[in-house]
């Protein structure tokens, strides 16, 4: 069960003699406002109702959550011991009368938008339509936005695809509360969209980089529907925009089919294998369209931060299956999710030549989830990053880590973390590291 902050009351608390607010219930953290802290309390394994650990995800021994309008502890840490600093008092307060007595602004202006996972017959409605079929839909626009190399930014570009009419300062008004509003959750940062799509059925096919996920928002007069690619490395989210009414005409029988209709697997196909260097940076891109072997050799000689691997079906239609961007690399599952693709025993049969190139690829770690996503790395201090964000969420999510160096510092950093997620210390030292023939520094 989770709390929704907005509207249910909590208790007051003093934890590092901060005042707070804690709820026995599980806080969402799509829900924690923009330069809030939310963090969840753990007890220990002989005494798990005793509050020992704060973490920012608690999955064994959890005991509720707090919400505080200041950091509690410092982003690189798994956890922060307790030590008895946490004071339950007898007030029950929302989180509105809280700011009040506390003199802080009350973080939500509007109501947060509801949003509502993708249907399959609508995965097209989520993806660029040619100009008659926007036209048909009333489309007005679309937002395309990432959040930087960090994943924390938030940047944007409007593109126009409608009727100038349909773009009026009224639409305009209520666009700049839904993207507000958004940013408030799903919207906020990078891994916080991550965990909103895990958790939810809005799974869409399509997309060059990974599983995409779709929701629409529905208000009076505008459809605004927004896909999420929650990958580092590209556009992670676009939100387009229509005019309700409009839409509603042009979603006929014949239109839906139209959607649905990518390709008759019975039909011969062409194929062409392409790599592509430096793709973030406009001014170093070079494009290669290359037999397979040709291609796999090419990609696995350049020497860059951002590279990709892909082919192109009749001409029409393409995905990117292997992707190196910043010191991670992985095989991209599109494949298998889009019509096109996902039976063509052509492009299968190449996945296998290229997995077994990234198995043979040096690297010093490799991670996985539940959704099937594998990614590998050659940036120490990228793979370490990836452990540290995604180990707290791999009851979620269903990460898994593989180390696969054997430099004793990073063998160890991976087991500290192991350990101290379940509140223990490591009892090995960095020199009992030198033995490569150690368990842990492995799988986790």
């Amino acid at each position: 069960m989770s709390i929704n902050i907005k509207t249910e009351p909590m208790r007051t608390a003093l934890l590092f003699h901060k005042a707070v607010l804690f709820s026995s219930q599980r806080i969402p953290r799509e829900d924690v406002p923009e330069g809030w802290y939310c963090y969840g309390i753990r007890g220990s394994i002989r005494h798990p109702e005793k509050p020992t650990a704060l973490s920012d995800h608690v999955y064994v021994n959890p005991i509720g959550s707090v919400l505080s309008p200041v950091p509690l502890k410092r982003p690189e840490t798994v956890l922060r011991r307790i030590n008895g600093q946490f004071l339950l008092l007898g007030e029950t307060l929302t989180l509105r009368d809280y700011c009040h007595n506390n003199n802080i602004e009350y973080p939500y202006k509007v109501q947060i938008p509801e949003l509502r996972p993708a249907s399959p017959e609508e995965t097209g409605l989520f993806y660029a339509q040619t100009p008659e079929r926007d036209e048909a839909l009333g489309a007005i626009g679309h937002i395309r936005i990432d959040f930087g190399r960090d994943g924390k930014g938030f940047y944007h570009t409007w593109w126009p695809r409608g009727p100038e009419e349909l773009n009026t300062q009224e639409f305009r008004d209520e666009l700049d509360k839904v993207v507000n509003d958004l940013r408030n959750g799903i919207l906020k940062d990078l891994p916080s969209m991550r965990r909103y799509c895990y958790g939810s059925k809005g799974a869409i096919e399509g997309g060059t980089c990974c599983q995409n996920y779709g929701f629409t928002l529905e208000t009076e007069q505008y459809l605004y529907r927004l896909r999420c690619n929650p990958i580092e490395g590209d556009y992670q989210a676009y939100l387009s925009c229509f005019d309700k009414q409009a839409q509603q005409m042009g979603l006929t029988e014949t239109g839906k089919q139209a959607l649905r209709d990518t390709g008759d697997p019975a039909l011969p196909h062409t194929y062409s294998w392409y790599v592509i260097e430096n793709i973030h940076a406009p001014e170093l891109r070079s494009d290669h369209e290359l037999p397979l072997e040709e291609a796999m050799q090419l990609y696995a000689s350049l020497d860059c931060a951002d590279k990709r691997l892909g082919v192109t079906k009749d001409d029409i239609t393409a995905v990117d299956l292997v992707i190196h961007w910043e010191g991670q690399e992985w095989l991209s599952a599109d494949r298998l999710k889009m019509d096109d693709f996902k039976d063509d025993p052509v492009v299968a049969g190449a996945a296998d030549k290229l997995q077994q190139m990234l198995d043979e690829a040096p690297a010093v770690g490799r991670v996985t989830f539940a959704s099937g996503e594998q990614w590998s790395f050659t940036d120490p201090q990228k793979y370490l990053q990836v452990v540290r964000e995604e180990l707290p969420c791999q009851a979620t999510t269903g990460f898994r880590c593989e180390t696969l160096t054997d430099d004793p510092e990073i063998r160890k950093a991976v087991d500290d973390m192991v350990c101290d997620l379940y509140g223990e210390d490591n009892p090995r030292t960095l020199e009992d590291y030198g033995n490569t023939s150690m368990t842990m520094g492995g799988m986790s």
